[in-house]
């Protein structure tokens, strides 16, 4: 499945367990030699009463992400499809908290449209994981790259960590060098997933997302919310913004701190399959 090219492997584990080796999901990740994904999705039963079903989330390199705002459209779907629940509005449990997803079906031009609620975004320094060096008095973060080059960042935690840069134009500096460097810095012990945001007006954004464990996407859902949040807290854009990536546009909706933010993006089912395990 995939949400604007931000592509998923869905294993529905409803009715059966399955461990996955980390080994084996470097193989089918591998879009030569594999399957190729950017995360694979698994959907487990769950004896709890907090969500109807856990969702774990794997990078294509076989780490683990706590959070998936694309791959939580595409699941919907897949539970609605699979009839695996007979509610409109489905949960899951993942890594970074509950999340919560509803099919909308097909817009003007047919495409499958499903609506994730992603929870509370945070700046707190203690939630992204982020380390910061005194009390955080502002949002934004100077953060030094090398001996001669420091970048200007927000972090945000959306159960997974990012690294927000805000810009007035397109991206023109060596994008993934600077990710890279984002990412292995100290200050983000978990690393984080890095977006480059161009402020195009109030009501529209142009995104480029750098992914721990991926590299570069398409798309991506937290990311989207990520830029969104540092932008609104920054007080550059209102609290609904379309969010264009490489594989097409996103709206994102949020009221402001302390509200949970949600985003809307068509999906895709493009084939289904078997595939061995061992």
């Amino acid at each position: 499945m995939h949400a604007l090219g931000n592509d998923f492997l869905v294993i529905g584990s409803v009715t059966q367990e399955i461990e996955l080796r980390t080994d084996w999901i470097r193989e089918a990740g591998d879009r030569h030699r594999g399957i190729g994904f950017d995360q694979l999705l698994q959907i487990k039963a769950l004896q709890e009463e907090c969500a109807d079903f856990e969702l774990v989330i794997y990078n294509n390199d076989g780490s683990s992400a706590q959070q998936c705002g694309n791959g939580t459209l595409c699941v919907a779907r897949f539970v609605s499809e699979e009839n695996l629940s007979a509610n409109p509005t489905v949960t899951f449990k993942t890594l970074g908290g509950i999340v919560k997803a509803t099919v909308l079906g097909a817009d003007s031009d047919g495409n499958e449209l499903a609506r994730a609620e992603l929870g509370i975004p945070t700046t707190d320094p203690d939630c992204v994981p982020f380390v910061a060096k005194s009390p955080q008095l502002e949002y934004v973060i100077d953060l030094n790259l090398d001996a001669s080059r420091t970048i200007s960042l927000i972090p945000v935690g959306m159960g997974n960590p990012h690294a927000v840069v805000l810009m007035k134009e397109t991206c023109e500096f060596d994008f993934e060098t600077v990710s890279n460097a984002i990412q292995a810095h100290d200050r983000f012990p978990e690393s984080a997933n890095v977006e480059f945001v161009e402020l195009v007006d109030r009501n529209l954004i142009r995104l480029r997302v750098f992914e721990r464990g991926v590299g570069e996407t398409m798309a991506c859902g937290t990311g989207a919310c990520a830029a969104v949040t540092a932008a609104r807290l920054a007080g550059h854009v209102e609290d609904r913004v379309a969010v264009q990536q490489v594989g097409g546009t996103v709206s994102v909706d949020w009221a402001g701190p302390g509200y949970p933010i949600s985003l809307i993006a068509s999906t895709a089912r493009v084939f289904d399959g078997e595939i061995k395990l061992d």
